[in-house]
């Protein structure tokens, strides 16, 4: 085994000890944005389509 290969294998061991992996800090703000929620995307889709119908219905009335 290389020197490189046992650097990165106990950046591994120590990421794994410290919990990086095991409570997915690599994503500990994954949806915290409100348009990441499918709640707030169907409300923007919602609003969007009421949009869209309005103004289907000021140019044909």
């Amino acid at each position: 085994m290389s020197i490189a290969k046992n650097a990165r294998c106990s950046q591994i061991i120590r990421e794994v000890e410290n919990g990086r992996f095991v409570k997915n800090a690599k994503f500990h703000n994954f949806g915290s944005v409100v348009e990441d929620s499918i709640f707030a995307q169907q409300a923007e889709a919602d609003r969007r389509l009421a949009e869209i119908q309005a103004q289907r219905k000021v140019r044909q009335g």
